[in-house]
């Protein structure tokens, strides 16, 4: 009787409790987190976007950072695959979300609205974002499995500083909305 506690399928019950405890993160965010602040624009990208647009950045980043982060040849070739991988993954969720948003799309344009249609397409979307989410976070799990503890902490420590210099050139960088001053 003093076996380990299990959910269904056979998985430990530490998996399904950590994923719960990711999914109650995400619940007390609420909409904050899936849906843009209010004061966003039209064009805009939302925060599961971003999150996704950020982890592609940080693979191809990585990948070449083989002399910085002291990389093996095994973990240039183990980043690029990563990467690959989540392109991949993230170019067919897409693809799929851009059907189903394109199909909610027109059926909200009918009167009246087939409630019965457009329910489980929005139920759909939110499982791929869900995938979406889930693919970005174990790319980067995938990535802490390949490297060494310093390398990782090093590998955050040189990625915030290189956004930050991104972020600084931006904001140093005339305004394409206001023509600079005679």
């Amino acid at each position: 009787m003093n076996q380990p506690s299990h959910a269904p399928a056979g998985k430990p019950l530490a998996g399904y409790l950590l994923g719960g405890l990711f999914a109650g993160l995400l619940l007390l965010q609420g909409p904050a987190l899936l849906s843009p602040p209010p004061s966003a624009r039209a064009g805009e990208l939302d925060p599961v976007q971003n999150s996704v647009i950020s982890t592609d950045l940080f693979l191809s980043w990585i990948g070449n950072q083989q002399k910085s982060l002291s990389l093996s040849p095994d973990q240039v070739r183990e980043l690029r695959d990563i990467r690959v991988d989540f392109k991949l993954k993230s170019q067919d969720l897409g693809r799929e979300m851009g059907r189903i948003a394109g199909s909610l799309s027109r059926d909200v344009g009918t009167y009246p609205i087939p409630l019965n249609k457009v329910k489980p397409s929005i139920r759909r979307l939110s499982d791929l974002r869900g995938e979406l989410t889930l693919s970005a976070i174990s790319s980067l799990a995938r990535v802490q499995g390949i490297l060494k503890k310093a390398q990782w902490d090093k590998a955050r420590m040189s990625w915030s500083a290189h956004l930050a210099a991104s972020r600084s050139t931006e904001s140093s960088s005339p305004s394409k909305k206001t023509p600079p001053k005679k």
